[in-house]
């Protein structure tokens, strides 16, 4: 069933207000104060690998949800420094509410920079007189500096009074609260701190520091200093600062990793969302040397082809539900066409001049047909078509099975030219190179921007993906070796290849489906390869027609013999069937059938005088 879009802004809610991407929103507010600079969710993404694991995606709905950053110029930054017309002490104020933690002085130092576009040096003295002259701001004994909402007022003795100077405004929703954690017997001979990893335990959330403290202060009678208590919670190691300031436990990380982790994926999945989109349509998208720069990087760091859509995500902070998002794609794409740093790999698929494969330019000698040599006393040749049986005419010609050194054979007829699927019969010696032959009738399904592709086939039935590379120079698609071994295909193993939902990708189904014409089982192929040790090196494709055709008693259809033929030596339908037409040791059973039998006691008969003249030159 469909979400609806009240259940997915209250789901949406909820993660936003989770302690999970509370803790995100932390790591990433602290990198960009140290950086001191804007950067890009797929930037920042990779920034916190080390911390945390999550997706660019994810990165830009957390930020778009939050109030701490504000995007600017296609990059996200803290959103104090895109804030215009604050006045100096209230940029001071923001900075430390925005952070939810003691700062030092030389961040603050820098934020004002940044904030009001002057030198640090700037604001040497203004900074620290301001700090030291207002009731609002303290300084901890480490020398960093809060603010003094963050501390409980304990001014007022009594404990109604004081829970009521310090949370007039939420008593109602917080006093449940409060009194829940405060009805225990914990002994209050311990250091308060271990007092507050057990409350925090008990609780099972994180609690802002004031409230912390207050209940910490209610159970000691009073006998509690705000700022003594803050300073050992930092210093404590199983305690977990969060903005607000709130303390959590170091405990927890785990599971907010798990949470951001589950959140990420769901983001990823998530097709057309407000937070997709990131800037409003105005003008053209102009593709800057940065972008283009930074695209670089982002091939060379993955180190393989990317799609245009994921390149574009990565400079232009636009998400695949952007109203500018193909807008995107077909501005970088140009510009990567006349940068000479880029080479295009596919319809909209892009790499680097050195991580193109070496291999896509040449045919795996395995797959090369061994040449006949033509003339009236050499044992193998080739005869046209109307010295075949007609049988053999149709299966010389038949495109399904096209493989290397038959294309000139190959005629397509209107009802075999693609439509939206590809049907492929799996050939031994593609099996074993790992690769699949490009058939005449197969060209144009695949993108032709350029002569060598970078494709990816998915699974329908394991939503596994396998990249593959297709060259027009070789009309072959290379590295298909993993998904035939992990679907434990066999030769005569039938599959299907469909467009796919985006771009050079291609959906590849298979589904147990098997063509009796070219199938062979292991134990057959096992048998063959018996069968080669007891040929000579060099026998002919005569000697080892007659040798396979012995273990078939009642005979074997041409295109099963031709399978069998291509185990031991790699040879055109041309030459099996010119073979079969043209020696009296072979014969249909019953007449004009497609199964062939040999009979040894003819072999010493040799080639029909009829055949001669249709032999080729």
């Amino acid at each position: 069933m469909a979400e609806t879009a009240t259940r997915k802004r209250r789901r949406d809610e909820k993660e936003q207000s989770s302690f999970g991407v509370r803790y995100l929103e932390d790591l990433i507010f602290e990198m960009m104060l140290n950086s001191g600079q804007a950067a890009k969710s797929r930037e920042i993404a990779n920034a916190l690998e080390e911390a945390v694991k999550v997706s660019p995606k994810f990165v830009r709905k957390t930020l778009y949800y939050s109030d701490r950053f504000d995007l600017e110029d296609r990059r996200w930054n803290i959103a104090l420094r895109t804030a215009i017309g604050l006045p100096f002490e209230g940029s001071i104020e923001h900075a430390l509410t925005s952070y939810g933690k003691p700062m030092s002085l030389r961040a603050i130092h820098n934020e004002m920079a940044l904030v009001h576009r002057r030198p640090v040096e700037y604001f040497d003295d203004l900074l620290l007189d301001t700090l030291e002259s207002r009731d609002k701001y303290w300084q901890a004994p480490d020398g960093l500096w809060c603010l003094s909402d963050w501390l409980l007022d304990t001014s007022d003795e009594d404990a109604d009074r004081c829970f009521l100077r310090n949370f007039f405004l939420q008593a109602a929703e917080l006093r449940p609260y409060v009194d829940e954690l405060t009805d225990t017997r914990m002994s209050t001979d311990q250091p308060a701190v271990e007092m507050a990893v057990k409350i925090i335990r008990r609780g099972g959330e994180p609690i802002p520091n004031k409230v912390l403290t207050y209940i910490v202060w209610l159970l000691r009678d009073g006998d509690l200093d705000p700022v003594t208590f803050l300073q050992e919670c930092r210093n404590e190691e199983k305690l977990l600062m969060l903005s607000g300031p709130a303390w959590g436990l170091q405990e927890s990380v785990d599971d907010y990793h798990k949470e951001l982790k589950r959140y990420s994926r769901r983001a990823d999945k998530e097709q057309e969302a407000e937070w997709s989109e990131e800037e409003e349509p105005e003008g053209p998208i102009i593709v800057t040397p940065a972008d283009l720069e930074e695209v670089y990087k982002h091939i060379r760091r993955r180190r393989k082809p990317q799609p245009a859509r994921v390149l574009a995500e990565a400079a232009f902070e636009y998400g695949p539900a952007s109203r500018r998002f193909q807008e995107a794609v077909d501005a970088l794409m140009s510009a990567m066409s006349l940068d000479p740093r880029f080479v295009r790999v596919g319809s909209q698929t892009w790499t680097l001049p050195d991580l193109m494969p070496k291999h896509t330019d040449r045919v795996p000698s395995a797959l090369l047909p061994v040449p006949v040599q033509a003339g009236e006393d050499e044992p193998d040749a080739e005869l046209d078509d109307e010295g075949l049986e007609q049988v053999l005419v149709a299966w010389v010609h038949d495109p399904r099975y096209e493989d290397f050194g038959e294309e000139p054979e190959i005629e397509i007829g209107p009802e075999q030219q693609p439509t939206d699927e590809l049907r492929y019969i799996l050939l031994h010696d593609h099996r074993k190179a790992g690769t699949l032959k490009v058939r005449v009738c197969d060209r144009r399904f695949y993108p032709s921007e350029s002569d060598l592709v970078c494709a990816t086939f998915l699974d329908r039935e394991t939503n596994k993906s396998y990249p593959v590379w297709l060259s027009y120079t070789t009309s072959l698609l290379y590295e298909l070796g993993d998904w035939y071994k992990a679907r434990k295909l066999l030769p005569g193993a039938v599959f299907v290849v469909s467009p796919g939902s985006v771009p050079d990708e291609f959906t590849v189904s298979y589904r147990d489906e098997v063509d009796a014409q070219v199938a062979l089982t292991d134990q057959r192929i096992r048998q063959i390869g018996k069968a080669r040790r007891e040929l000579p090196k060099d026998a002919s494709v005569l000697e080892i027609m007659q040798r396979l055709l012995k273990d078939h008693e009642k005979g074997a259809s041409f295109m099963s013999l031709w399978a069998e033929v291509n185990v031991i030596r790699r040879t055109t339908r041309r030459v099996v069937a010119s073979n079969l037409a043209s020696y009296h040791s072979f014969y249909q059973r019953p007449a004009n059938s497609d199964i062939w039998v040999f009979d040894e006691r003819k072999v010493s008969q040799g080639r029909k005088k009829t055949k001669r003249k249709y032999l080729r030159r």
